[in-house]
């Protein structure tokens, strides 16, 4: 059968809001690669990556709100809002009050923008992963400003993540608001898999395979099973092996794509 072009697809709108975490490998691209690779949707990509940004500052940065405010390059407004908070913020949320305020105003504040430029916009929540275990032996001050140790960074990040997505639809009511758990694909694989490496060599930021699984992890809350299936997208230097079985890893859980589609 003969590849469909780009404009006989349904077309998705994607706003990506972040920091290092979501510019590395150039995250946003490799989603919209995966995407078109599928010949479901086709994808209009945008991005405002800033540099240890937390969600509250994006909502300060005139270049990234103007980019809200303007749509996709083909003048409609975006479908799908991708963001994510500070690696740190993220985890000490749960415990600190002033963390859990400056995440919790940040998100309701994007959601709050996205959702009046298009009231059917899907805000997706990139969660983040706990730095490698490497880091807490080393006394990294920001390793242990997340937690005690991995599993209880992991844990806060859940905690921090539920509490701003529930503080955010409680103050816009009717906005779509879901967690991308990309953090607990990378401690599944971490668990089954020790010998494959996610990280940078900084125990913070991903290598190329961490950054393609982030991107079917949040590929498959978007699009759903189906469009994650039917991609076929692979980054140059990414060994195949490697890349089927991590996939494979997401396929096989469901929860990944409940909120897909809507």
């Amino acid at each position: 059968m003969p590849a469909k072009a780009a404009d006989e697809l349904p077309q998705v709108r994607i706003l990506f809001l972040g920091n290092s975490y979501t510019a590395f490998n150039l995250l946003p691209g490799m989603v919209g690669e995966l995407m078109l690779s599928s010949q479901m949707l086709a994808p209009h990509i945008g991005s405002s990556l800033q540099g240890n940004y937390t969600l509250e500052r994006h909502t300060t940065n005139a270049e990234g709100m103007e980019l809200l405010k303007k749509g996709a390059d083909d003048g409609k407004p975006w479908d799908v809002v991708v963001v994510q908070e500070h690696s740190v913020v993220s985890a000490a949320a749960a415990v600190d009050a002033d963390a859990r305020m400056l995440m919790e105003n940040g998100l309701a504040k994007l959601v709050k923008a996205a959702h009046e430029l298009n009231p059917k916009v899907l805000v997706v929540v990139f969660q983040v992963w706990a730095r490698h275990e490497k880091l807490w032996k080393e006394k990294s001050a920001d390793a242990l400003a997340t937690g005690n140790n991995p599993e209880q960074a992991l844990a806060r990040i859940h905690v921090a993540n539920a509490n701003a997505v529930k503080a955010a639809q409680e103050k816009i009511p009717g906005a779509q608001i879901i967690v991308s758990p990309v953090g607990d694909f990378w401690w599944r694989v971490h668990d089954l898999y020790p010998a494959l490496s996610l990280y940078a060599e900084d125990g913070t930021h991903p290598d190329l395979l961490g950054t393609l699984l982030s991107a079917y992890v949040i590929l498959g809350s978007i699009g759903g099973r189906e469009v994650l299936e039917q991609s076929s997208w692979l980054p140059p230097d990414c060994p195949a092996v490697q890349a089927a079985r991590v996939k494979k890893m997401v396929l096989d859980h469901p929860e990944v794509f409940k909120a897909a589609g809507k």
